[in-house]
């Protein structure tokens, strides 16, 4: 049977023993154990959701729990080509907060985000070396390391803006909306950013990905009387538009797509200080409403937290 677990920020997902598995690093152990990224270069400030799989052939159930501590989760910025390098300063451990069981021969797989566990600020080449232990194991088992590059992005347009008060006598707090491209080789495709920062840029609030884009394309922005921001980008195709807008908090309050017809579609400040989409015809699409719901697999049961 197959079926989904889930609990807080990431979802483990059990399935049989026919299930295609890959083949995880060899190791003198009952569980294998293997990592994955869907993508190897990142913005400062990115999720990094790392991938964690496991199969059992322990002969038995086995149960992994948050209080466990059966994961550990390594980062180095390798400074030399041989590979080597220094420790990155973690900021928290890296926990999967739900607790699932796997009978003999199960294989799950579970998403972590690492990049609010890390101080992965600065641009570089960084290794990930996961580790997972279990009862009965001996040592734990080491994953294959894999290696991502955090690069700074290609700024588009930037825009400083003062923080919605509640108390008129509580100090200004300035924020930037940065619009930024990044163009990853593996999967080849061109993405759209919005980085939420503090003024100078030292602390990056949310990193938020639009979709992707055409190569030539400018998007233009605007800034509404709520200091929300309207960006309107053109889709990777051509012909359909994506109207995003970001709250100064990093929150994506809205996403629409419109198709053109005649002229490019634009943003227009109304007079009550409202931006609205002027042109193009509105094209509903399954994931206007952000966050997007995850698919289930075709015959997975899911049970609820």
């Amino acid at each position: 049977m197959r079926f989904l677990i889930a609990m807080g920020a990431a979802c483990v997902m059990v399935l049989p023993a026919s299930a295609q598995f890959p083949q995880a690093k060899p190791a003198r152990s009952l569980v294998q154990f293997a990592t994955s990224l869907s993508q190897r270069m990142f913005l400062p400030g990115e999720a990094i959701e790392l991938e964690l799989k496991l199969l059992n052939n322990s002969g038995g159930p086995l149960t992994f729990s948050p209080e466990d501590g059966w994961l550990d989760v390594i980062i180095t910025a390798l400074v030399k080509p041989t590979g080597e390098g220094a420790l990155v300063d973690r900021l928290k451990p890296v926990v999967v907060r739900e607790t699932f069981t796997m009978q003999h021969t199960d294989a799950a797989r579970t998403l972590v985000d690492l990049a609010p566990a890390f101080d992965l600020r600065r641009p570089g080449l960084y290794r990930i070396t996961a580790m997972m232990s279990y009862r009965g194991g001996t040592a734990p088992v080491t994953a294959e390391p894999l290696t991502i590059n955090v690069v700074p992005g290609y700024k588009l347009a930037e825009l400083e803006f003062g923080l919605p008060r509640t108390d008129p006598d509580a100090p200004l707090e300035v924020r930037k909306y940065s619009l930024q491209q990044l163009t990853l080789t593996e999967p080849r495709e061109m993405r759209l950013y919005v980085t939420v920062s503090d003024e100078a840029e030292e602390i990056i609030f949310r990193q938020i990905k639009l979709g992707r884009m055409a190569g030539s394309d400018k998007p233009p922005t605007r800034l509404d009387r709520l200091s929300n921001l309207h960006v309107l980008h053109q889709a990777e195709g051509g012909r359909h538009f994506v109207h995003s807008v970001v709250s100064p908090r990093g929150d994506v309050l809205v996403r629409e797509t419109y198709e053109t017809v005649g002229a490019r579609p634009g943003l227009e400040l109304n007079a009550d200080g409202m931006v609205t989409v002027k042109g193009g015809i509105r094209r509903p699409r399954p994931d206007d409403i952000l966050p997007a719901k995850l698919k289930p697999i075709e015959g997975e049961v899911r049970v609820k937290p």
